[in-house]
This record gives C-alpha cells, structure tokens and sequence, in this order.
C-alpha cells in the first residue's frame, strides 16, 4: 500500500499490534507518530522501527488517551509538525490487567478503567482529529476491536462489553464523517502472540480455529495499511475480523 507522505497516529504504539502497525504504515511510505503512556517504552519502539528502517519519518509522543487534554495536546503537536493528520489507529486499550470472572464479581473500578481506556480513549482520539480530517475533506480512522465481544467471553465481561461499545462508536463516527472523506473502520484481532498471553494457552486456542495456527502481530498490519490506504476510499462503517476463523466457532 502506497501511503507515502500521509501523516498516522497510532495510540497503544510501544509494543505488540501497535507497534508492528507503526512500522507496517513506515514501510509503506506514511510519517508515522507512536504515541503511549511512558516515554522511555516509546523511545525504545521509536528506536526499534529507525533501526529496520532508517529513512523512515517516526516519532514518540506521550499522551493519556483517558485524558481529553493530552489528547488535543498531542494532536496539536502533530498538526504543529505535520501540517494534517491523514490517518488514525486508535489500538491503545487494556486488558491484561484485569482479573477474570463472573460478571457480578467485577469491581466497579475495573468496569470503570475497561471503558475509560478502551472506549472514552477511543472516543477522545477519534474527536480530536475530527476537525482537521474534515477540513482536508479526507482522512482514515480505524478502531482496533476484539472477538471478546463475539465469542461472548463470560468471565471477561468488562472488556468484552468496553469493545462492544467501539462497535456502536465507529459506525456512528463512519456516518457523521462519511460527507467529509473520512472513512471509520474496525479491524478485530483474535488472540494474538504479543507475549502477554501463555503459549500453551494460545496453541490451545489455535486448534480451535478454521487456520489451526497461532496469530501473530503482522497479521493485523496488512488490513491496517489497506484500510488506511486510497484503495479503501469506498469502504467504511465495516467491521473485519482477523482471527483465524475462531469467532465463528
């Protein structure tokens, strides 16, 4: 996918998906901003990308994706630099933390933090970079969901319920941004090897699926880059899944 020049954001960007997004969009020509919560995870991931790929224009921000200042400031920072933002990954969110079990045992903190960073974070990017996607009558945002939602995950209630809100969020973000040249979409990963989930644990899910194999980070980048790229000019409101098959069992 040719996306020389285009400016991208992409939260959650130190490591796993977000990072192999980040460099997937440097590969195909994009000036590529990482943001993420700690500066010296951002420096490393920075780094990593420069070293497979010296030419590249890629940068670390720090930003709160809870936090609606941080947010605009770091939006500000890229229109300060740039000149635009072309495209949007909203993949920052948080899962691993969290404990598993019956829905009635969930704190109300926990169903709190699930839906501030996974849903309010996804919400306070998307807005932030509404305005001057609509004034360059073009851009491309595209939320990084979960199957949790689609499997019914029953002991992950609270993250699976915060991704399901993503769903009714991009579609209506796809419809109100639609006349202005922005496309909104949502790429699903299933389990995916980023190093947070036990091995044994993702083989096992692995043979449950229609491709009987573990996913793996670059898997999601491809979709990513077309979504972002002009030949997806005519596709938006969908949801793609890319997860070997295994929502569907």
């Amino acid at each position: 996918m040719n996306l020389t020049d285009r400016v991208a954001i992409v939260t959650g960007a130190a490591r796993g998906i977000g990072l192999a997004i980040a460099e997937r969009l440097c590969r195909a020509g994009a000036h590529v901003v990482l943001t993420d919560l700690r500066s010296e995870d951002l420096d490393a991931a920075v780094s990593s990308v420069m070293a497979q790929q010296p030419s590249a224009v890629c940068v670390g921000l720090v930003a709160d994706v809870t936090k609606r200042p941080s947010v605009d400031a770091m939006v500000a920072a890229v229109l300060s630099r740039f000149g635009r933002v072309d495209i949007l990954v909203n993949n920052a969110g948080i899962w691993k933390d969290f404990e598993r079990g019956p829905f009635w045992s969930v704190s109300s903190e926990d169903w709190q933090l699930a839906f501030q960073v996974n849903a309010e974070g996804a919400f306070n990017c998307a807005s932030a970079v509404a305005a001057p996607m609509m004034s360059q009558k073009c851009g491309r945002i595209i939320f990084i969901g979960s199957t949790a939602p689609g499997e019914a995950l029953a002991d992950f209630t609270h993250y699976a319920a915060s991704k399901a809100a993503l769903t009714g969020l991009m579609r209506c973000v796809a419809k109100e941004l639609g006349k202005d040249g922005v496309t909104v979409n949502m790429v699903h990963p299933g389990q995916t090897d980023t190093g947070a989930i036990p091995r044994e644990r993702l083989e096992m899910k692995a043979r449950t699926k229609f491709i009987p194999r573990v996913g793996v980070p670059d898997d999601l980048t491809g979709i990513v880059a077309f979504l972002a790229s002009d030949e997806s000019s005519f596709i938006t409101g969908q949801q793609i899944y890319v997860d070997g098959g295994a929502v569907l069992n």
